[in-house]
């Protein structure tokens, strides 16, 4: 790093340790990310506690050998498409304990070879479409202790290999084709929700998955086709759920569910004749609802 670089970042913020491959700058007054002045040999790097409010698209652009990020306790409100794009070696990302309402369509997209994003402990209400598009590679997902209100459709496109998608409790709307093109998921668990409905093709496109549960929640109608184009499910739970009524609730051998537990759940009206078809499924629990 240049002299009077160094300089600059000792003057903005205060600089806990530096070094070519671990830059710490925490607690500092930044109000746009440094990128001329963190060398490009880095590879763990901390802006946390300053207050820039907007991640530029190609924000870290160069730094290619940066492994690790946090940007924890920032002022962020948004976060431009392809932020974090032309970051090869990236594993591990932290925005927490942020302003953010908004994970926006592109966002994350191109973080080819991140493990994990953690995005808990925020203000985010929506998960747009497309928001991780291209990031492939990426393990876990933590949304927790948000507000979260919408997750959009495609909002999950195109990851796989995801082994754990952690979403917050409070949800309100999962909008048709939100989950679509998720594939290889571990576990995925929806809690604490507060849903008007299951829409139809609300888990369409989410295939290969280990876990998938539905539980303590408030779902509203389950309209007809809301679990249609869900396929090859290991174990899904239906878990001690308010439900106002079933309009449909068809699960077939198209869907490859092994085994399914319906247990726990309050119904408020009686399902009419014939709209509960429960077909091909290898092991099924149906108790105490």
């Amino acid at each position: 790093m240049k002299e009077d670089e160094a300089k600059e970042l000792s003057d903005d913020m205060e600089v806990k340790s530096t070094t070519s491959k671990k830059v710490m700058c925490n607690t500092g007054a930044l109000r746009e990310i440094p990128l001329k002045a963190i060398p490009v040999t880095v590879e763990q790097l901390s802006l946390t506690k300053n207050f820039f409010p907007i991640i530029k698209s190609d924000a870290f652009g160069g730094l290619r050998a940066l492994r690790k990020l946090s940007l924890d306790g920032n002022n962020i409100t948004t976060i431009k498409p392809f932020a974090f794009r032309g970051l090869p070696r990236l594993r591990d990302l932290s925005i927490q304990h942020t302003p953010l309402a908004t994970v926006a369509s592109f966002a994350f997209a191109g973080l080819q070879n991140v493990s994990q994003i953690q995005l808990s402990h925020n203000k985010i209400l929506r998960i747009e479409g497309y928001a991780f598009a291209g990031a492939v590679n990426i393990r876990q997902i933590h949304l927790a202790d948000n507000p979260t209100v919408t997750i959009e459709t495609n909002a999950f496109s195109s990851l796989s290999n995801v082994d754990r998608l952690i979403l917050p409790s409070g949800i309100r709307v999962i909008e048709p084709d939100a989950f679509y093109g998720l594939e290889t998921v571990g576990y995925l668990k929806l809690s604490f929700m507060d849903l008007a409905s299951l829409e139809p093709y609300t888990f369409r496109g989410l295939t290969h998955v280990k876990l998938l549960s539905l539980q303590e929640s408030d779902l509203g109608i389950i309209r007809a086709g809301a679990f249609e184009g869900l396929v090859q499910v290991e174990l899904l739970n239906i878990l001690n759920n308010k439900i106002d009524a079933i309009q449909e609730l068809n699960i077939t051998a198209a869907n490859r569910i092994r085994v399914l537990r319906i247990q726990g759940n309050h119904l408020l009206e009686t399902p009419e004749s014939g709209s509960i078809v429960l077909e091909g499924i290898d092991t099924l629990h149906p108790n105490g609802n």
